[in-house]
């Protein structure tokens, strides 16, 4: 019976160690960013791309050259303005327009085309 009681303490304080950690590690939150980007030339968006996803606070980086758009997950950052997120298109900031920023997976994402945004 000591044994058994002894080995239930252990599970539980086991997965309260666990489920502490898990907390820590599922604070960091992911932020999403979209929009639209003209940018004319194929060449030009391959190496905008290539650029952005060298950007630490980058998780993921998409860009599409035939629908002008974008796509990108954060890492390591706290928040995510539309400022911020405008700015990691380096010299193609003034080209980008329809930006939506949110939490990934909390906030929708919306869907392409962007029927409201304007040009």
């Amino acid at each position: 019976m000591k044994g058994i009681l002894t080995a239930a303490i252990v599970c539980l304080l086991a997965l309260s160690s666990w489920a502490q950690t898990s907390t820590v590690t599922n604070n960091e939150v992911t932020y999403f960013g979209q929009c639209m980007i003209e940018v004319q030339n194929d060449t030009e968006m391959r190496a905008l791309e290539a650029e952005m996803r060298s950007n630490p606070y980058i998780k993921v980086c998409r860009l599409d050259y035939n629908t002008q758009r974008a796509f990108i997950l954060t890492k390591s950052t706290e928040t995510l303005t539309e400022e911020q997120f405008t700015s990691w298109f380096i010299g193609y900031s003034d080209k980008v327009r329809c930006v939506q920023v949110g939490v990934h997976g909390v906030d929708q994402v919306k869907p392409f085309p962007f029927v409201d945004c304007i040009k």
